[in-house]
């Protein structure tokens, strides 16, 4: 009797041995439940599935401790570039630009003044000379050019136009006699253009309000050079 008891308080033994033998061995696989213990479950309050910190009722979230907007470092009231969750940027604001006003510019251009007549008084009388210049001639106004061998001179009028002819021929080159007229008649507010010319001849316009005169100049067989004057002077006249 004594033996059976021993028997199966042997048996029993053994059982305990193989179970704790078993819960011994789950503990120490790795990755089981059991051998996580704490570390898993006991995350701290407020943490998801996903271990991002979730704020509980009364706390602070983290990156608001210091009063400013997660992520940016700056006060609540300015703009970080994190936005309250961290995550969303905030667009960084600009001063507006002000364009200056359009101002309306003239769409026509202004009627051309008429210059003051370069001769006033009464107009002289028709005539031509040659050799020299006509009673008449207003020298200074348009002179010719110095050592000028004068061929002839006229003067006519029409209404309060005096119109005036001259040719002469002068030891200069063609481009120098032009030089000569050009000088002269700028001083008194003409300005020049190119005007069309004979083969072998040049020719420039001179204006001035309603004042032209045309010269053309070509070069003799002696290599002088012969000029032709055409001139249409406004007057004070009636």
């Amino acid at each position: 009797m004594m033996a059976r008891r021993l028997v199966i308080a042997g048996l029993c033994l053994a059982v305990l041995i193989a179970a704790v033998a078993i819960v011994l061995d789950q503990m120490a696989k790795p990755g089981s439940t059991s051998a996580q213990g704490p570390s898993s479950s006991s995350s701290s309050p407020g943490t998801g599935s996903t271990g991002a910190a979730t704020p509980t009722p009364g706390s602070t979230p983290s990156g608001v401790a210091n009063g400013g907007t997660e992520g940016s470092g700056s006060g609540a009231g300015g703009t970080g570039s994190g936005g309250a969750d961290g995550n969303a940027s905030a667009p960084t604001s600009k001063p507006l630009e002000v364009l200056p006003p359009v101002i309306a510019t003239p769409t026509g251009l202004p009627e051309p003044t008429t210059p003051e007549p370069l001769i006033t008084g009464a107009l002289p009388a028709p005539g031509s000379a040659d050799g020299e210049l006509v009673d008449g001639w207003p020298d200074g106004v348009l002179s010719l050019p110095s050592g000028t061998t004068i061929g002839s001179t006229s003067v006519s009028t029409s209404g309060n136009i005096l119109q005036l002819t001259a040719d002469g021929i002068i030891a200069k080159p063609r481009a120098e006699v032009l030089d000569s007229f050009r000088q002269s008649l700028v001083s008194h507010g003409f300005w020049s253009e190119e005007a069309p010319a004979a083969d072998g001849a040049v020719a420039a316009r001179f204006v001035r309000g309603t004042d032209t005169v045309t010269v053309s100049v070509s070069t003799t067989g002696t290599g002088s050079s012969r000029f032709q004057l055409l001139g249409s002077l406004h007057t004070t006249a009636e």
